[in-house]
């Protein structure tokens, strides 16, 4: 990148550049980042309602939502697709009308991309042994049964074979074994029913309730 020729931040790291680009510059053990920023010194991100410091880390941290057409902090966006994420899987878990103790834990997300956001995984009452996980893998859902592969005696394992009939008509990703049933979801509502089948492949689904002459 080109030497900051005119700064606009106390720090001296952002500034402009010989050819009026307005970039970031960030020292670590000697080290220089630089990148190229929007200039928000009188933008608003309307997530918060605040705007931007007067300092390089402030500055780096910006997004352009294309959706709506403009600037807004990273770390708001990060936050409020998170809560969105979250919201998403809580109500698809609560659709399957089956208690599930502890809520959604927080789990790393296995997939690893910088972008991604927290798997969750729970269990439901009636099948403590299991662990449900759930949450976002590029474009779709990975939707996954676990089982324990040490620690429980007689070592359960999955109806692996009943998973295979439940999801024979599905064209997507899937995996199934004694120790996991894995499943991607292309869409919420197709979360909601790989949830569902969950359900029945796990054993407890309810019967249904007979109608009265």
């Amino acid at each position: 990148m080109n030497d900051i020729l005119r700064a606009v931040t106390p720090d001296g790291y952002v500034g402009f550049d010989e050819f009026g680009q307005l970039q970031a510059k960030e020292v670590e053990a000697k080290h220089t980042t630089s990148w190229i920023v929007w200039d928000v010194r009188e933008k608003t991100c309307f997530i918060c309602n605040h705007g931007w410091e007067l300092n390089h880390k402030s500055f780096k941290d910006q997004y352009y939502w294309h959706d709506r057409k403009e600037l807004i902090h990273e770390s708001c966006f990060k936050r409020y697709r998170k809560l969105r994420e979250w919201s998403m899987f809580f109500n698809a878990v609560v659709e399957c009308n089956l208690a599930f103790p502890g809520g959604l834990k927080e789990v790393k997300n296995e997939y690893g991309a910088a972008w991604n956001l927290p798997w969750y995984e729970f269990k439901w009452k009636g099948a403590e042994t299991f662990t449900i996980v759930i949450g976002r893998r590029k474009r779709v859902d990975h939707v996954e049964i676990k089982a324990p592969t040490e620690g429980y005696p007689g070592m359960p394992s999955l109806d692996y074979r009943m998973a295979e009939k439940c999801f024979s008509e599905e064209d997507v990703t899937k995996d199934f074994g004694p120790t996991s049933i894995m499943v991607h979801a292309h869409t919420d509502e197709k979360l909601k029913a790989y949830l569902k089948k969950f359900v029945r492949i796990l054993g407890l689904e309810k019967p249904a309730e007979k109608v009265a002459e």
